[in-house]
């Protein structure tokens, strides 16, 4: 028998939380549930095989040119894009079908288990995008193949044991997948940042990536999901206004990809607290020497 909820959910209640976790009997279920490796084992072929295609097909180039915000600008879509475009979905939908498989999934709307696919997309994405670089050389692609595949397989690992709170596995795949997620996030800001794209463009394009990454992250304060929604959007935009007005300054990637992830850094934390409701001063006092930190580090780079 399947139990099933309507409306909002919190696993902040126990009680409510308990009941979805038990058995039909009424007993607590303890110890790691089984990993459907055959789902697990056909994504990552399909995954391994579509980025193998995405270097041996040439598919045809088309540029499109539009007026943005009163800028002109345009992009080009190349067969490259096109494969990472069909990579991205085919991985969310293995990920959607892996968590699904979950005995103890507690919500059935897809509103929850879509945040369960953004690290796993943005690893998907970023390989997909990265791979005809290193065409030139085999090794290369290889060992970029064969890391995409094995970090795949620890976010998704780390995604399905963080769905039951009372999963053995779950504080330390829960550290792992923040970890994990401030990497990526350090990286697609440094890369932005570093191809001085008009803001125009890629205020849009980080605010997108700084909400999806802030759902990862605002998934573990276990609050409402719809307030986990809100606060995602809020802290995106926060972000693209931010990428906006450091572009004004003339410092490196690095610096600029540090300085965007620590203020990704506290407005995530921020959020967090809040959610588990242990926001005091002390917190804001620790999030206000981080953001005095950017700052200094950006005047003295950009000076």
């Amino acid at each position: 028998r399947r139990t099933s909820t309507r409306g909002h959910f919190d696993k902040c209640d126990c009680r409510r939380y308990d009941c979805l976790m038990s058995s039909p009997n009424g007993v607590m279920r303890r110890g790691s549930v089984p990993v459907p490796l055959e789902r697990l084992s056909l994504l990552l072929s399909l995954i391994v095989l579509a980025l193998t295609l995405s270097l041996i097909l040439d598919l045809p180039t088309r540029p499109i040119e539009f007026s943005f915000l009163g800028s002109r600008a345009g992009i080009v879509l190349s067969g490259s894009w096109l494969f990472a475009i069909l990579i991205t979905a085919l991985t969310a939908s293995g990920v959607e079908s892996i968590m699904r498989a979950h005995p103890h999934l507690h919500l059935s709307e897809t509103q929850y288990t879509a945040i369960l696919w953004v690290l796993p997309c943005l690893l998907a994405l970023g390989a997909a995008i990265i791979l005809p670089a290193l065409h030139a050389s085999l090794l290369y692609t290889f060992i970029t193949i064969s890391l995409t595949a094995i970090f795949l397989t620890l976010v998704i690992l780390g995604e399905y044991y963080t769905i039951d709170l009372r999963d053995p596995a779950y504080s330390f795949a829960q550290l792992g997948l923040n970890l994990a997620t401030y990497l990526v996030a350090l990286v697609l800001f440094g890369v932005i940042y570093a191809l001085k794209i008009r803001s125009a463009l890629s205020a849009p394009v980080v605010a997108i990536l700084a909400a999806l990454l802030a759902l990862e992250l605002l998934r573990g304060s276990e609050s409402d999901i719809r307030r986990t929604w809100i606060y995602a959007l809020a802290i995106g935009l926060a972000m693209g206004e931010t990428l906006w007005a450091l572009n004004y300054w003339n410092v490196g990637a690095l610096v600029g990809g540090v300085s965007l992830l620590l203020v990704f850094y506290v407005l995530s934390g921020l959020a967090q607290q809040y959610l588990w409701g242990h926001l005091r001063w002390r917190t804001l006092l620790e999030f206000a020497l981080v953001i005095v930190a950017a700052v200094l580090l950006v005047w003295r780079r950009g000076g």
